[in-house]
Formats: structure tokens, sequence, C-alpha cells
């Protein structure tokens, strides 16, 4: 009984001992019965919902400055592209509505070319004046694509006929000549209905190898000729007497062509010539000197050369 005293002597004594540490190194720990309090969290802060964006007000910027020159010459420029794309699509009505706003019938091609003009222009002989020429009017048009009423309005707009263009001095006549626009042609050499080149006619027959000369529809006189040699063909066609030169040499091969009458402003006519009875000239139509030179005399400018 003794050792069992002790024992449970010792014992009580480690767990009083313990519980003394114990205290010692937790004296701020709550008594184990307390309540521990409640732990109490910081509250996130909830944004109020974002608004939205608002776009800033832009700063108005000064449009570009127009001065009344400048658009003056826009309106000049517009109405100019205007009536060259009219001119060139043959619209009369059109035409006659830019005429009579103020456009102006001797207005040159603008540089550089309107792209929309250039559309137009391309596919046609006109596609040389967009770039290797310069000084194209609208009357100029008319007469290379032989827009005879419009080439009429264009004059009496009051369209100058002798302009020429910077490169070559090329001028309507010499346009309509060439492209073988026969009425346009008369109508700028100022041939009237009725008028006396009117009622005149050449007919040349190579075949014959003949010329004749018509007035009113009635031969008047049939004369010998020489026409172009074997690689020299006199053209066929109709053609208009443009030049009169009673003097001329010619500028390609220096030979002289006395009574020298040009068609349609071409590098060939009608002059005095030697005629051997067979085709030996170099294109032009050869006439003895008595009948070259009384067709010089009898013949005006503007007389149709039919040569077929």
């Amino acid at each position: 009984m003794r050792n069992i005293a002790a024992l449970i002597g010792i014992f009580g004594f480690a767990l009083h001992a313990g519980a003394q540490e114990s205290a010692s190194h937790a004296e701020s720990a709550p008594p184990p019965d307390a309540t521990a309090p409640p732990i109490v969290l910081p509250q996130a802060e909830i944004p109020a919902p974002a608004e939205a964006p608002v776009a800033p007000t832009p700063t108005p910027q000064p449009s570009p400055t127009v001065s009344p020159e400048q658009a003056a010459e826009q309106a000049r420029l517009a109405a100019v592209n205007a009536l060259f794309t009219a001119v060139f699509q043959d619209d009369a009505t059109r035409v006659r509505e830019l005429l009579a706003a103020g456009a102006d019938p001797n207005a040159t091609m603008p540089v550089p070319v309107d792209p929309a003009v250039a559309e137009l222009f391309r596919p046609t002989v006109l596609n040389y004046f967009l770039s290797g020429e310069r000084g194209l009017t609208p009357l100029m048009v008319a007469a290379t694509l032989g827009y005879l009423g419009m080439a009429e309005m264009l004059l009496q707009a009051g369209a100058d006929p002798n302009a020429r263009t910077k490169r070559h001095g090329t001028n309507a006549l010499w346009l309509a000549g060439y492209k073988g626009h026969t009425g346009v042609t008369k109508l700028l050499l100022g041939v009237q209905p009725g008028s006396e080149p009117d009622r005149m006619r050449i007919e040349v027959d190579l075949g014959a190898q003949t010329a004749q000369l018509l007035v009113d529809e009635v031969a008047e006189t049939t004369v010998p000729i020489s026409s172009g040699r074997k690689g020299y063909p006199t053209p066929k066609g109709e053609f208009v007497v443009t030049n009169k030169h009673r003097h001329w040499r010619s500028t390609i091969y220096g030979s002289s062509m006395p009574y020298y009458l040009r068609l349609s402003c071409r590098a060939f006519g009608l002059h005095a010539g030697r005629l051997p009875g067979y085709p030996a000239s170099h294109g032009c139509v050869r006439l003895n000197k008595k009948d070259a030179e009384s067709f010089f005399e009898r013949v005006p400018v503007g007389t149709v050369v039919v040569i077929k």
C-alpha cells in the first residue's frame, strides 16, 4: 500500500509541475472553457458599376481654306472636263447646256488629264493627245471623230477653227481631213450649200488614167493623168481640196509641183508633171501643165475630189 501511495504522489507531482510549465509558456492563452471571439475579416470595397466611357468631343479642325480664285478654277476645270466628255459622246443636249452655262468652247484639255476623260479617249486615235500633245480643243475632238452637227454647234458658240496644238501645230481642219471626214472638212473651210465649191467635183479614174471636172453633176472636161506607180499607189476615196499652191516643191522628194491642189491636208494632190501614158508618180495625180493650170484657176478650195 505504501508503494501505491508513493506512486500516486509522484504522479500527482508530475501533473502539477506540467501544468505550471504549460501556464508559464501560454500565459495569454484563454481559459479552456472560454469562448473565442469571432474573427472579423475586413470587407473588400465593392466598386461602383463602371460607367460606359464617354468619347471625347473631337476638337473641330479648320477646313482647308479655298480662296475664291481656287474655287473658280475648280469650277472651270469641272466645266471643261464635262464639255470634253459631252463632245466625245456627241451629246448635243449636254453641250448646249454647258455652253449656255458659260463653258468656254476654246478651252484646251486640262493637264493632267482627268482620269474619266482619259478612259474615254484611250481606245481611240485621241489617245495620242493624252500624253504626246497639248492644246487639244473640243472642236478638234469633234473634227477627229467626224461629228458634223457638233462641229457646227461649237463654231456657232465661238470655237476657233484656227487653234493649233502646242507641239505639232495641228488644227481641226487637218484632223478632219486626215481622218477622211469630208463634211466636217468642208464646214471648216467655210463651204456653204450651193456655193461654187459645193457645186463642183473632180473625179479621177485610176483605171482609165483620166480626171474629169463636173459642175452641177455635168462633166465639163476630161483630161489625161498619170497616177502613182507600183509601190507608190495613189490613195482611193473621197477628199477635199484644202490648199492651193501655184509654186510648190515636194518636201519629201524635192521635185517641183506647180499648180498644186493639196487634198485633205495630206502629202499628195493634183499638180503639173510629166505624163508618159502610164502610172509614174510617187502617189500624186499628175496633169499636163495646161490642164493643171486650168484646174488650178477654176477649182476653188473646198471642192470634193473622188478617186476611184
